[in-house]
């Protein structure tokens, strides 16, 4: 018994390490460093928490911040404003200024921002300041760290091989992150229409990997001139990404991309030479699972199969054993 739950301990931890998962940060302090005091009006910051974790350049996040008044007399002009820095920023639309006027004791607020992540914001902690103040005069500062991460990849696109009716496409992962249940799309657009299905899954795709999906197409119009292709994938924090890129793809027979990396017999320049790109065969997540489900199965029956052998054979020796004591 012992040794069939270590097997499907085995089992669910295998699959745990497969999944993927946004997070959300969240931070309580309780440094007197936070603290204000005016007369007996006594302004805390209690804790912070921000959505998605780790944040993303050019993308947004929302932070929240918890204050209160642990005083015995009530805060007469209670005033916080959020100081964004490099990479962050605020819209003209967020106000960083927020006015509460009285907060009674042991009132707590919450403010909440919508902030801005600079596109080329580098990778790693970088600082948000709150002030505030309980008279509006006597201000007190709290830095908070917040941790950005680039959890988002690149992919491009080369027409692999095409006729009148059907087009393949090859799709390499040119970013430095894995990708996670990808799923390429012909959207609905005005020169091409599928006459087939519209989706293929893909799977994961490792950073440097390409793999090739297949579509029946008919043209809508009379010249048409690019094709429209939609990829979704999961980043490594957790969320669902939409890409739309668009290929050279006309009557004409011009395969060429886009993209100002050269081709060679349809397959991008990036994957020439080194040998670093190999075409691989991309699993989904649910392929995953199940591969290693048979994988322990067989195992776990070997396993039987060779104890029932072994207790078999000493049984035999021991029968043997007796007859010649006789």
């Amino acid at each position: 018994m012992k040794k069939i739950n270590g097997f499907i301990l085995i089992l669910i931890l295998v699959i745990t390490t497969i999944t993927v998962n946004a997070e959300i940060y969240e931070q309580n302090f309780t440094s007197s460093n936070s603290l204000i005091s005016i007369d007996d009006a006594r302004l805390r910051v209690i804790s912070l928490r921000y959505d998605p974790y780790p944040v993303n350049p050019d993308e947004y996040f929302t932070i929240w911040i918890k204050a209160e008044n642990i005083g015995s007399d009530q805060a007469e002009n209670a005033v916080f404003e959020l100081v964004p820095e490099y990479p962050f920023y605020l819209d003209s639309n967020e106000d960083a200024i927020r006015e509460y006027g009285i907060l009674p004791s042991y009132e707590p607020v919450v403010l909440e921002y919508k902030v801005r992540v600079d596109k080329d914001a580098v990778e790693g902690a970088n600082d948000l300041t709150l002030k505030y103040s309980s008279d509006g005069e006597t201000w007190l500062e709290k830095d908070f760290t917040v941790t950005v991460t680039d959890a988002q990849t690149d992919f491009d696109l080369v027409i692999q091989e095409a006729s009148d009716s059907e087009v393949s496409i090859a799709l390499a992962n040119t970013g430095d992150n894995v990708a996670y249940s990808v799923i390429v799309r012909i959207p609905e657009q005005e020169d091409y229409q599928t006459t087939g299905i519209d989706g293929q899954m893909v799977g994961n795709l490792e950073d440097g990997d390409y793999t090739l999906v297949g579509f029946e197409l008919e043209t809508t119009s009379r010249n048409p001139e690019t094709l429209e292709v939609q990829i979704d994938y999961t980043d490594e924090i957790g969320e669902r990404r939409t890409l739309l890129k668009d290929i050279k793809y006309g009557t004409d027979g011009d395969l060429n991309t886009e993209f100002n990396s050269t081709t060679l017999q349809g397959v991008p320049g990036s994957m020439r030479g080194s040998g670093q790109f190999q075409q691989t065969t991309s699993t989904s997540y649910y392929q995953q699972w199940w591969f290693w489900v048979i994988v322990l199965g067989a195992v776990y029956a070997l396993w039987k199969t060779t104890s029932f052998l072994r207790k078999r054979k000493e049984l035999k020796e021991m029968e043997e054993a007796k007859k010649h004591k006789k």
